[in-house]
């Protein structure tokens, strides 16, 4: 009888750096889209798409539409919305991989609402992590030099967005499977979406629908290797990798639309990235659990 072996750890770690391309990518063709086409339209897209992808997983499974909590999962689906709107929106002005930069300050706003929400013991070093996010944060929006712009709130209020809706995860549980989540958070954010486009739709030109098929797809695709890296393998192992969504949004951006950040901005992404590491590394003091991981990256949740 041969013993079953659990997969190389190599394969979960590649599944998870390609979903971060693929996300890099559809966020490279929202932002081509977002000059000319409005942020809420391109969300609705992404959330058509991922419709799409799901109808067949409800069809063979109705039972993923129970939930024990509707409530909860109504308000995290908008938070996600929400979140994914801003992001859209930044597109417009920022640059790729300073408003990427930027939305990793979702791990420092989970902590934080934590310990405000739950009353959770956060320890000096998941303080000390935040501050040193925050820093990196000062560092790539450097106000008070000139540089600083209205739309880097965009990102920044994306990250908490995004923050908001995994406080409301918590709260759900495990009085849901992790499909019901998802379906649920697609659902409420294409419907929610779906009752604000007629405001601002734009029919799109045959171009635009490549890109917008192009968009949706990467999207949906992203999501479906990350399911299949976080269903055999445990997130404290992959979870740090989702951060090389940073580094193919400087390569993307620069490749697609010549962008490139200053030296400052780097700096800013090595203290933002540096912070999130050392959050994910740390105990959580709420469980005890030296291999759980006390923040959620992007990657381990949808859409």
């Amino acid at each position: 009888m041969h013993q079953k072996h659990p997969p190389p750890l190599a394969r979960g770690i590649a599944l998870i750096v390609v979903s971060m391309l693929l996300f890099t990518l559809s966020d490279v063709l929202a932002k081509q889209l977002a000059q000319s086409v409005h942020a809420v339209e391109i969300a609705w897209l992404r959330c058509l798409g991922a419709v799409l992808l799901l109808v067949p997983v409800v069809a063979a499974r109705p039972a993923v539409l129970r939930s024990a909590k509707p409530r909860l999962q109504i308000l995290r689906g908008l938070c996600l919305l929400v979140s994914t709107t801003l992001l859209i929106a930044s597109f417009r002005t920022l640059g790729l991989a300073e408003a990427t930069m930027l939305v990793f300050m979702s791990p420092f706003f989970l902590t934080a609402l934590s310990a405000l929400i739950f009353g959770d013991r956060v320890s000096r070093a998941h303080w000390a992590a935040v501050a040193i996010g925050l820093a990196g944060v000062a560092v790539v929006v450097r106000p008070g030099f000139g540089t600083l712009s209205p739309a880097v709130a965009l990102p920044i209020l994306s990250s908490l967005g995004w923050a908001a809706g995994m406080i409301c995860t918590r709260r759900i549980g495990g009085a849901d499977s992790s499909v019901t989540t998802l379906v649920w958070s697609v659902a409420v954010g294409f419907a929610a979406a779906s009752l604000a486009v007629p405001f601002v739709f734009s029919p799109l030109d045959g171009a635009q629908v490549v890109l917008a098929i192009g968009m949706a797809a990467a999207w949906t695709g992203a999501h479906f290797l990350i399911v299949l890296a976080y269903r055999s393998y445990p997130a404290w192992q992959l979870a740090p990798f989702s951060y090389s969504q940073v580094v193919w949004s400087v390569i993307l951006g620069y490749a697609a639309f010549t962008e490139l950040p200053d030296a400052m901005a780097f700096a800013g992404s090595a203290l933002i990235l540096s912070g999130g590491l050392l959050a994910a590394g740390l105990p959580d003091t709420r469980t005890h659990n030296p291999t759980r991981f006390r923040i959620q990256t992007r990657s381990q949740d949808a859409p």
